[in-house]
């Protein structure tokens, strides 16, 4: 068993690091010869891989990587976020050393354990179980060790379908000098959306607009902006939870449609956004705690601002999580309790606490890390109660389609735009109603 998984593993990682879709794999015997074992044990793990479409045989050719690879899921497949790389070599190969059946991936999108984003996987609830028992069996003081509060947006329904690793409201970075030098006043944690459509409009007599703010069409990042401006998309918790026709979000949206075409804000795939806010290019970031993560890498040379999106009046703050959900298909209850020891271990959860990646859900380790005297950590703490994830979307075929939805509404003029939400609303009323 300890050869197979040998062997998977290096043909993943070659897939993963070395190949690309559509190119070919080394021969079996080759790969045999390399390990010293028997070649049917090599074709064993290439026909496991070829049934789950990770690769295909070609008679008389050989075995070629998928073109869709990365869609398919593996149930030993552990899918990590961007976030392990706060993790040192040592937590990672300790990682590999407890869990040696598990294949951990930045490549892969699916897996029997998946530790990515809020938005991810709460629009994915179905394929996830219920982590209530679980949780309680594994930690029962969980009260007194977690921060509860960052754990309730996940549950609905009275289930448990996500544990967060680390988590952060969302935030505004700023850079002080380029509100300095034109002579924009700076953002507070008290400004609404006046204010914050005015500091734009003020930066925009000096600054062209993709010098503003970081912007991307992509559904998880706009959004927030509408949910600033007073608009929600899609609220569970409401009797009619389809909104995207709702006055207010109408409004957020075409206000936004006119910001766009006022700063000509485009998506630049030529520009790293955070690289261009660490060498003091963009006035905001809008991000998480974790960008000051991101900011150090690639070289910062300020001390940057840091701020609350806009507020509208409510104490609500929207919340970005690193999460641990675990597939239906995995059904190894003690391995979840392990899996879910390791990732909130004093050492893992110390570790992003000190790289700033995130507030840590253990609590000991928040309060090691936290810097009072340090924005944005001063002022974080005091959210926690009003953490909400209202602006995230719980169902995978509706975020799909509302992410595709995105590119028509960024690039339809303002009047064209309440008749485009109409229109999507009923759509989605709709998936809603065959659904439940």
């Amino acid at each position: 068993m300890a050869v197979l998984t040998e062997l998977h593993d290096y043909i993943l990682n070659l897939i993963e690091k070395e190949l690309r879709p559509g190119e070919k794999l080394p021969g079996a015997r080759s790969i045999a010869e390399r390990f010293s074992c028997s070649l049917p044990r090599v074709q064993t793990v290439l026909d496991s891989l070829e049934q789950s479409g990770v690769v295909e045989s070609r008679p008389r050719s050989g075995t070629y990587v998928s073109s869709d690879y990365k869609e398919r899921n593996l149930p030993r497949n552990v899918v990590c976020s961007s976030f392990i790389n706060a993790l040192s070599a040592e937590q990672i190969q300790r990682f590999r050393t407890l869990f040696p059946e598990l294949h951990m991936t930045k490549v892969f999108r699916n897996g029997g354990v998946e530790i990515l984003s809020s938005f991810t996987i709460l629009s994915r609830l179905g394929n996830y179980q219920d982590l209530t028992e679980i949780f309680e069996e594994t930690f029962p003081e969980s009260a007194k060790r977690f921060f509860m509060e960052s754990l309730e947006p996940f549950r609905f329904n009275g289930k448990l379908y996500a544990v967060p690793i680390m988590f952060s409201p969302q935030i505004l970075w700023y850079n002080p000098e380029l509100f300095r030098k034109t002579n924009t006043p700076f953002p507070t944690n008290t400004w609404g959306k006046k204010e914050f459509f005015s500091a734009i409009r003020q930066l925009h007599k000096t600054l062209s607009g993709r010098r503003i703010i970081n912007y991307t069409p992509a559904f998880q990042h706009w959004s927030n902006f509408i949910h600033a401006s007073g608009g929600i998309f899609f609220d569970p918790k409401l009797p009619e939870p389809v909104q995207t026709a709702a006055p207010g979000t109408v409004e957020a949206c075409c206000k936004y449609a006119e910001l766009l075409r006022e700063l000509d804000l485009v998506e630049d795939y030529n520009i790293d956004p955070i690289e261009s806010f660490a060498q003091g290019k963009l006035a905001m970031f809008s991000g998480f705690r974790q960008s000051a993560y991101y900011f150090r890498e690639k070289g910062i040379s300020f001390t940057p601002g840091a701020v609350f999106m806009p507020s509208l009046g409510t104490a609500e703050k929207q919340l970005g999580a690193g999460l641990i959900a675990f597939r239906n298909s995995f059904h190894d209850r003690e391995k979840i309790k392990e899996l879910l020891r390791f990732w909130l271990s004093d050492s893992i959860q110390q570790t992003l606490g000190e790289s700033s990646y995130g507030i840590p859900f253990l609590r000991s380790a928040a309060q090691a890390t936290l810097d009072p005297a340090r924005e944005p950590d001063r002022f974080l703490l005091e959210t926690l109660p009003a953490l909400s994830t209202n602006c995230h979307i719980h169902s995978e075929i509706l975020g799909s389609i509302l992410s595709k939805a995105s590119a028509l509404i960024n690039t339809a003029e303002p009047s064209q735009i309440p008749e485009i939400l109409n229109e999507l609303a009923t759509t989605l009323r709709f998936i809603v109603k065959i659904n439940r």
